[in-house]
């Protein structure tokens, strides 16, 4: 009798428990969330893209501090955050522009399109900065240093939005 009473315990906590009655919508469901995490970045590219986002605003808030102390030593932080924003905003261009070419005629190829652009922009607007802070120490920041770290910083937040959401792709109902 003690034997039964385990037999009939183990069999009712199945794992995972089976039903019949599972809506199909479901499955439906996961398979959709399946396909966009699919359609995101590679997890590399998503690392890598993180560094750009991180200088790049790190850069902006060293530039605040410069033109609120005019103290000379942030204009260098804020031209090493911005080289190293470049070296690894122009690994997260080359990683774009090769995943581009290779899926040209992919359904998220407008995506793709926009997000290439989005990155080469911010590297060029970057290295526009670059020289703007190589400049002589007071002069390098000013107002228009300040509005090229502004619209970098925005470029890079524009990029990571557009590789980690559905922005720009397109959905093909069955």
């Amino acid at each position: 009798m003690e034997t039964n009473a385990k037999l009939e315990c183990s069999q009712s906590n199945e794992w995972p428990p089976v039903s019949d009655t599972e809506p199909r919508s479901q499955e439906i469901s996961m398979t959709a969330d399946a396909l966009h995490a699919r359609s995101g970045p590679h997890p590399l590219h998503a690392i890598l893209l993180g560094f750009p986002i991180a200088l790049f605003s790190a850069n902006l808030v060293t530039d605040i501090a410069y033109l609120r102390t005019e103290e000379i030593q942030w204009t260098n932080f804020s031209a090493w955050l911005n080289a190293g924003g470049l070296v690894f905003g122009g690994l997260v261009l080359l990683w774009a522009l090769a995943s581009l070419l290779l899926g040209l005629s992919g359904p998220i190829r407008l995506r793709r399109l926009v997000y290439a652009g989005i990155v080469a922009l911010m590297c060029v607007i970057g290295l526009i900065n670059a020289f703007q802070h190589s400049r002589d120490g007071w002069s390098s920041v000013g107002t228009f240093g300040l509005l090229l770290s502004i619209v970098t910083v925005i470029l890079a937040l524009a990029a990571g939005v557009i590789a980690h959401t559905r922005l720009f792709s397109r959905e093909v109902a069955r």
